[in-house]
């Protein structure tokens, strides 16, 4: 089958490799109908973080073509939408909600596990990972479940966003994009979005947000002028970025939260005396895929709907392609789907 391989740092080939078997009665093998290129791929490329060989990505979705004697949820021709990582279920953080930090984790294309950039993929503990597409919902609609709408929704939780709240997101990616939408879901009375780029600012306008161009404007001045020199309630920060961090903690009122969902890939200086006397609330980590379902709901009501940040479609055959416009920001990119 074709996949997109990971051959050493930034080097993505697409290449024949042998279709992947069940190899444990929890998993299911699926036919991959969608996938998308995400920036903890561009990550995992630059930094090395994968064995090489190993096929790559983590936000897809398929269709069951079989599955192991202890899957439950799932029969052959159930069209499905999956979590980047796996988990078991039975350990003691599974036990308590915490499934990023399971004792059998694995993520799909990091650290040699395989990932689903591909013709077919291997989905190790099945019943836990995979999530039904309703048959009113297309691929697009829910792709963005599994990963990037489930993280921009955890900083939206994590800041506890509630009727009235005003909140900042610092990076209009499509994480920064997704915590804009959900954020409104909670009855957020102001939501500002700040960006470099000005295409990424005007999706996050057309889902509601104002806007800051912190390439124009300070950005900490505009959203205290914005919030009658306070500051906002929550300050959500996804971009990864030394200079988005502490505008989102300088932009945040005290006795607010703020919540990291950016991956930083350099080590950074905190000095937590800036905040200390403020009685603000600080959350920092991956995030949590416990709602997906719930997300996928939503989205079946017209509640949310997050196919604009698509901008790219291309065939698995282009993958490279894919690759660059995405990784330069080219041509307005938000999102590629790949497709098979």
């Amino acid at each position: 089958m074709k996949a997109v391989v990971y051959k050493g740092i930034n080097e993505l080939r697409l290449e024949d490799v042998a279709e992947p078997h069940i190899e444990s009665p929890t998993d299911a093998l699926i036919k991959v109908t969608a996938s998308a290129i995400c920036a903890s791929d561009i990550h995992i490329k630059e930094l090395g973080v994968h064995e090489p060989g190993k096929v790559i990505g983590h936000e897809y979705c398929g269709m069951i073509v079989d599955a192991g004697n202890e899957v439950r949820r799932f029969k052959k021709g159930d069209r499905v939408v999956g979590q980047p990582f796996f988990h078991c279920g039975h350990c003691f953080y599974c036990q308590h909600q915490q499934q990023p930090l399971c004792e059998n984790i694995g993520i799909f294309g990091v650290h040699g596990t395989q990932g689903v950039q591909a013709e077919y993929a291997r989905i190790p503990y099945a019943d836990n990972t995979l999530r039904k597409i309703p048959d009113d919902l297309s691929d697009e609609d829910v792709i963005f479940a599994g990963d990037i709408l489930s993280t921009g929704l955890t900083g939206v939780l994590r800041t506890h966003v509630g009727l009235g709240d005003t909140v900042a997101v610092f990076g209009s990616g499509p994480v920064g994009l997704c915590a804009v939408a959900c954020a409104q879901l909670f009855g957020a009375s102001l939501v500002i979005a700040v960006d470099i780029l000005d295409y990424r600012l005007d999706a996050a306008r057309k889902l509601g947000a104002i806007t800051i161009n912190a390439s124009k404007d300070d950005p900490v001045a505009k959203v205290k002028e914005l919030t009658d020199g306070r500051g906002v309630d929550a300050g959500i920060e996804a971009a990864g970025f030394e200079p988005t961090f502490r505008a989102c903690l300088q932009s945040t009122r005290r006795g607010g939260r703020v919540s990291v969902l950016g991956v930083f890939t350099q080590p950074m200086p905190f000095e937590i005396t800036e905040r200390f006397e403020d009685m603000f609330e600080f959350s920092i980590g991956l995030g949590t895929m416990r709602y997906m379902e719930e997300l996928i709901r939503l989205i079946q009501k017209g509640k949310l709907n997050l196919t604009p940040l698509i901008t790219h479609r291309l065939p698995l055959s282009e993958s490279l392609r894919g690759y660059e416009v995405f990784e330069k920001k080219l041509e307005d990119c938000i999102k590629v789907i790949l497709k098979p």
